[in-house]
């Protein structure tokens, strides 16, 4: 760690790589597709963390995010924290798909704008091992400006927040594996 990590763009574009022979495949009207994203993360200083972001499929580019803790965590506020990102990434991934059924079913929208609320809640003793984390709710709240009818607009609502891959795996949790290596040795289940 002999650099300023500090001075480290919050986020930055590692690698340009992508298929021209997928551009645009995500407003087919008709899909069968799977997404794949592979992360690396480690510790830098204090609470900041690194992550270098590769879309694999559809193939993309790698990006290379920081995010810190504020002082209450004993961090520095340099960068967001991972909560921040999660929840930009639940309201990013919404608006694409609202944006993306739009641009297949070529409608009329002047305005499409989303606030949200992302609660959590901790409680227990971490000198207990007994701290446990958990997401309590998501509000969001959109606007919408359009000459379409109502009817239009709640069934793109619909087919958004149904083919939201983000909002899906809160609502539909999906299988989550936590494998360890301790000193270079595979560290078996808890």
């Amino acid at each position: 760690m002999g650099t300023d990590e500090s001075a480290t763009p919050i986020v930055r574009k590692v690698e340009e790589l992508s298929n021209p022979d997928e551009h645009g495949s995500s407003l087919a009207p008709v899909q069968k597709r799977e997404v794949v994203l592979r992360l690396e993360a480690e510790s830098l200083d204090n609470m900041r963390k690194r992550a270098t972001v590769r879309v694999d499929q559809p193939q993309g580019s790698t990006f290379e995010i920081i995010c810190d803790e504020g002082p209450y965590l004993g961090g520095d506020d340099s960068a967001p924290p991972p909560l921040a990102y999660y929840s930009a990434s639940i309201a990013f991934c919404l608006l694409t798909q609202l944006s993306r059924y739009a641009s297949i079913k070529k409608l009329k929208i002047s305005r499409l704008k989303l606030s949200q609320e992302t609660r959590f809640s901790m409680e227990g003793s971490v000198l207990k091992g007994t701290l446990t984390g958990r997401g309590v709710e998501v509000i969001t709240h959109l606007e919408i400006e359009s000459e379409e009818s109502e009817e239009t607009i709640r069934k793109m609502i619909e087919v958004g927040e149904n083919s939201c891959f983000i909002h899906q795996s809160i609502m539909h949790p999906v299988p989550s594996t936590i494998q360890a290596k301790f000193n270079g040795q595979s560290l078996g289940p808890a």
